[in-house]
């Protein structure tokens, strides 16, 4: 018995049967749903795989970049220079905002000597990042080479005082001083090199080998004092046998033959096999066994050594040919063409009487004129008398130390 579809008003041939029409949009909502969401999959398949190509295209280029980077860095390292600019060129290819590549490129530009294409991309950098230490550094050494030490110092300092990201920052500044003080030295600018060897002293770790490496530095400028100081600190904080022969042979040099002596000694026993350190020690020895300012000396003990100095004194004239017979013995040397030793030759035939202990303890003023002309006769060059033997340094030291015997 047929009937009317109450939804859609279609007749119904039999009543069992469900709307043909209701039947057939329902097949059809539900094939459109499928092939919809079938769609949404596909799209989002497409994605995945269009995201994953670009992912792998980014991270080809990103290693692409750091490849060439390396590639620089090796060239760089084995002094290719230009083969390094070429390869940071080609890194900034693929990462042409980096800070770090061109930072490279510039290293590279300035060790193949194209110094106004390195500052351009230095300048740049540093304009970018006013703080960046290595920036400066590299602003630094090009300065250095072109001789521009009012830049040099400026960029130099800059790099001590910026960032230095996870480098330890105190160890950098000593690096950046020493290539400084380096460069300064290079340049003759003594007293702006001692100041800032001065400075890095100043900011010293308690490091025996720095302590060292920085009195070395002072040795070299001839500043003995101060050597003297960096050395006594290698040995406060534990440097062993080479800050004492270090502290020894400063303080030989600063004229402390004494100090000298007690480093010396104890350097030699931990290393006696040390000749050059004996030698040092021997004429330490010496100078304070011949000195008669020695501090503590008795009287008797003073006067036998200014009578021994005038002695060797007399020896030493005897070795100008100006005593004697006034002429030259074999194996001397010539006689001096100045008039210097010929008088002092005379000042000892005067005094040769007056030289004794007796004399000398009757008026002990007398070792003041006696010692005045020993110290001038050790003063008369080498080339007039020969070489001196070993009391004849020794005098020579202690005239060195004391000046003039007017005391």
């Amino acid at each position: 018995m047929s009937h009317t579809c109450p939804q859609c008003g279609e007749l119904i041939p039999d009543a069992a049967s469900p709307c043909p029409r209701c039947a057939r949009r329902a097949l059809s909502f539900h094939e459109a749903e499928t092939v919809l969401g079938l769609s949404v999959v596909g799209l989002a398949v497409l994605f995945a795989i269009t995201g994953f190509a670009v992912s792998l295209y980014h991270a080809k280029y990103e290693s692409l970049g750091r490849e060439w980077q390396a590639r620089g860095e090796a060239d760089l390292k084995a002094e290719k220079a230009l083969k390094a600019v070429v390869d940071f060129r080609t890194a900034l290819v693929y990462a042409r905002d980096s800070d770090a590549d061109q930072l490279s490129l510039a290293r590279a530009l300035r060790a193949a000597n194209r110094t106004n294409e390195a500052k351009a991309y230095l300048t740049s950098l540093l304009e970018r990042d006013p703080g960046n230490a290595e920036v400066n550094l590299e602003l630094g050494r090009l300065a250095a080479r072109e001789g521009n030490t009012e830049d040099a110092l400026r960029y130099y300092h800059g790099a001590m005082y910026d960032d230095w990201g996870g480098r330890d920052p105190a160890e950098a500044r000593r690096a950046v001083r020493l290539e400084l003080y380096q460069y300064l030295i290079k340049r003759n600018e003594r007293p702006l090199a001692e100041a800032e060897l001065v400075a890095m002293a100043a900011l010293l770790p308690p490091d025996p080998v720095l302590y060292t490496q920085v009195g070395q530095l002072f040795l070299k400028l001839d500043d003995y004092s101060r050597a003297a100081h960096e050395f006594e600190g290698a040995v406060r904080f534990g440097g062993g046998q080479a800050a004492l022969a270090a502290s020894g042979e400063a303080e030989f040099l600063l004229g402390d033959y004494r100090q000298a002596r007690s480093y010396l000694a104890r350097a030699l026993r931990e290393k006696p096999e040390d000749t050059r350190l004996s030698r040092m020690l021997d004429d330490a020895d010496r100078v304070l066994n011949a000195d008669p300012y020695e501090p503590g000396l008795g009287p008797e003990e003073r006067n036998h050594r200014v009578v021994r100095a005038f002695q060797q004194a007399v020896t030493r004239l005897g070795e100008c040919g100006v005593l004697g017979t006034g002429t030259v013995q074999p194996g001397t040397a010539a006689a001096p063409t100045a008039s210097g030793s010929a008088a002092l030759g005379e000042e000892a035939r005067s005094l040769q009487p007056s030289v004794n202990r007796a004399a000398l303890r009757r008026n002990p003023a007398l070792m003041t004129t006696i010692m005045n002309f020993v110290f001038r006769v050790e003063q008369v060059p080498a080339g007039e008398c020969g070489p001196p033997d070993p009391l004849d340094q020794a005098l020579a030291a202690i005239a060195q130390e004391h000046g003039s015997a007017d005391r």
